[in-house]
């Protein structure tokens, strides 16, 4: 042995030592300098009775089992000395993750271990076949070494999570300790996997340990030396995505572990096949662990645990926002913005069943938009959930459970039969404009408050882009009527030109229409400006023109006024027109517009009619208001066009501008009333018309409130959808 070998212990156990009594001297500058200092005494011991058992070969056997005992104590202070690099004030349980009751749990199981260490029982003396002294392990000779790995393991997942949720300052002051500290850890790891693979301790352990102890026990001090932590005044914040990766790597640790165990243990085995039957099942048990390791199952059962064992918080809200922000920085259009929503919500919840269900313009209905599901039916706005919901809108509390609705649910209604257990509404402009359904979690978890808060947070933020989406779509919508608008002046401008040469045929014809050559030149002007005139008309089907501030409300009776709107349809022997119910209603408003509006309806039913069928106007009254209802049994409206029915430009008809729709709803708001459409493919459509009664324009001004008039465009022709 040379002279180095020999002293190299002494000198780490001095370095550990000196180490150990200047932290205690110090341990009221910081929160965990106590702590540190018994991890480095202890170590100090272990080096210092290799050290002896260099000198006293005699009962160099003692001094092995008592350097291992001290070894197994390092590794319980080295969990304690993680625990304490909190304040008191984080140092609760529930905060960090291995709470004191189970470090408490770990020491104990380490005390007893470490009294194992010192028998007979774990190390026993070999015959030395050479100059370097080995031991051979006893009957229980792996349960120390076994324990060191499990426990070095846990204190190095546990630093590493220290040194990654730290702040960048702390971080910075805490990285050459930590670094130290892990060095140690890591290197027991190897030493303690190396006996339980050869079942021998070797005398070459004790130099390894030295050195490596000089080097960590060196980076430790030089960063005590450089952190000050007197002046440190903030603490490590532990993230849950953290805790979660730690959790993991401890349990893959713990997994491979066994995994190398049973290995070794086959491989031992006096029987046949017993080396191809361990490499057999270490493939397996990787494979085994990368199905589940890419499982949603998987990932959702770690983040439980962490959530209900360690964090205070199921979720890391900071890490979840910028997700979600991330998730939706692409989606730009309400389409997209329902496909990145329902995406996410299947991402962070466990559940699979998870809907969006989306306000329909065309009917004032909910439906299933995402996953999109023909066979689900829509709900109306008196379904007990809507209801639920809109009694929700301005309070914290948003969400609503399954057993405040529907505990007795009918088996019928869609939510039952799609297993819903929470909803969560999306209000755009303080209307219902969407929600969540979330259906039931494995293992019949309930939902908590840590889910209904990330729930909010995603959900307003869907709401909000929804409500820019819909900005877009309208200025949108705003600039390709402003288009329409100039190519109709255009247009207006060569059907001016043209009604200029037909007035100049005219005047000519007064002096030269019995010329022959001129009626033959007149014809085909004539003839010429027609065919131009109509491939206007055809480009422009309509002229659009602002109300004037002459026009002004005024009283209409019903009868009258669809007998003119609907005479014209009375000669096509095609259609089956009834006009029912309360005709002597008299209504108020504007009469051309109101007129543009029952002559785009009437002849949208008419046109959605290719063959025969049936046009019913079906008329009731209210306190307030007319209810007028035009119902065909022609094509109907696809399915797909009812979400977006009422927007400009969208049609259903070939050639259409897609505007008739679109204007009949201004006009219809605009006089302060409602509209709305049903249909169904194939069966027909149902357009609802609800404007206020005469006698309500009376009681108002009685009260001294004068209706404003109604600022509105329009259009003087016709168009389908």
């Amino acid at each position: 042995m040379n002279i180095f070998s020999f002293l190299a212990p002494f000198l780490a156990a001095l370095l550990t030592g000196g180490l150990a009594g200047w932290l205690f001297v110090k341990r009221k500058e910081a929160w965990f300098y106590s702590s540190l200092a018994l991890v480095f005494a202890v170590l100090g011991c272990v080096h210092l009775a290799h050290g002896l058992g260099e000198l006293d070969e005699s009962r160099g056997l003692v001094w092995s089992r008592l350097a291992l005992a001290c070894e197994v104590g390092v590794s319980g202070l080295l969990m304690a000395t993680g625990l304490r690099f909190l304040s008191p004030a984080q140092s609760r349980p529930l905060s960090f993750p291995l709470p004191i009751s189970r470090v408490m749990v770990i020491g104990l199981v380490g005390l007893g271990v470490a009294g194992l260490s010192l028998t007979e029982w774990v190390l026993v003396d070999t015959p030395q076949l050479d100059a370097a002294r080995s031991l051979a392990l006893g009957p229980w000779g792996q349960v120390p070494y076994i324990f060191l790995v499990v426990a070095m393991v846990m204190a190095l997942a546990q630093l590493e999570t220290v040194f990654r949720s730290s702040r960048e300052l702390t971080r910075y002051r805490l990285k050459l300790i930590l670094i130290g500290l892990g060095g140690l850890a890591s290197y027991e790891i190897y030493h303690a996997s190396e006996v339980l693979l050869i079942s021998t301790w070797s005398e070459s352990h004790v130099m390894r340990l030295s050195l490596v102890s000089l080097m960590m026990t060196g980076l430790v001090t030089l960063g005590i030396a450089r952190s000050r932590f007197k002046e440190l005044q903030f603490l490590p914040q532990l993230s849950q995505q953290a805790l979660t990766g730690s959790v993991t790597v401890l349990v893959i640790g713990v997994y491979l572990l066994v995994v190398g165990i049973i290995g070794v243990w086959l491989r031992h085995l006096d029987r046949p096949l017993g080396y191809e039957l361990s490499v057999v099942v270490v493939l397996g048990a990787l494979t085994a662990l990368i199905v589940f390791g890419s499982s949603k199952t998987t990932r959702n059962e770690i983040k439980r645990f962490v959530a209900r064992t360690f964090a205070r918080s199921k979720y890391d809200y900071r890490t979840e926002w910028l997700r979600v922000t991330e998730w939706f920085q692409a989606a730009t259009t309400r389409e997209a913005i329902l496909d990145c929503l329902h995406d996410l919500l299947v991402k962070t919840f466990a559940t699979t069943s998870i809907a969006v269900w989306v306000l329909r313009e065309a009917d004032h209905r909910y439906w299933q938009a995402r996953p999109k599901d023909p066979l689900m039916p829509a709900i109306d706005q008196a379904h007990p959930l809507v209801g639920q919901l809109k009694q929700k809108l301005g309070s914290q509390d948003e969400a609503v459970m399954v057993e405040h609705v529907m505990s007795n649910g009918d088996a019928s209604d869609p939510f039952v039969r799609f297993g819903a257990q929470l909803w969560f509404p999306i209000y755009v402009h303080d209307q219902l404009s969407a929600f969540v359904v979330l259906g039931r979690q494995p293992r019949g978890e309930p939902y908590g408050m840590d889910d209904c808060d990330l729930l909010r947070g995603i959900c307003h933020h869907a709401g909000m882009l929804l409500s820019l989406a819909r900005l877009a779509e309208e200025r949108q919508a705003s600039a390709e009527l402003e288009a329409l608008h100039r190519f109709s002046a255009f247009c207006l401008h060569d059907i001016k030109n043209l009604a200029a040469r037909l007035s100049l045929v005219s005047q000519n014809a007064e002096r030269h229409g019995r010329d022959p050559a001129f009626q033959e030149s007149a014809l085909r002007a004539m003839a010429d400006t027609a065919k131009k005139m109509t491939e206007l008309i055809s480009k422009l089907s309509r002229s659009s023109r602002v109300v004037s501030d002459t026009d002004h409300a005024e009283p209409i009776a019903l009868s009258a006024f669809i007998e003119d709107v609907v005479r014209p349809l009375q000669l096509d022997h095609r259609i089956r027109l009834s006009v029912t119910g309360n005709l002597d209603t008299t209504i108020v408003g504007v009469k051309e517009h109101i007129q543009q509006v029952f002559t785009n309806v009437v002849f949208n039913a008419r046109q959605a009619i290719t063959e025969e069928g049936e046009i019913a106007i079906v008329v009731a009254k209210t306190n307030d208001s007319a209810i007028i209802t035009v119902s065909d049994t022609g094509l109907g409206v696809p399915s797909a066009m009812l979400d977006r029915l009422f927007r400009p430009l969208q049609t259903s008809r070939p050639g259409g501008l897609g505007i008739g729709l679109y204007q009949c709803r201004k006009i219809v708001e605009a006089h302060g009333g409602t509209m709305t459409l049903r249909s169904e493919e194939g069966k027909g459509t149902e357009v609802r018309i609800e404007l206020p009664l005469a006698s309500s324009l009376h009681k108002t001004t009685q009260e001294g409130v004068i209706p404003s008039q109604p600022a509105i465009t329009h259009e003087s022709g016709t168009d389908a959808l």
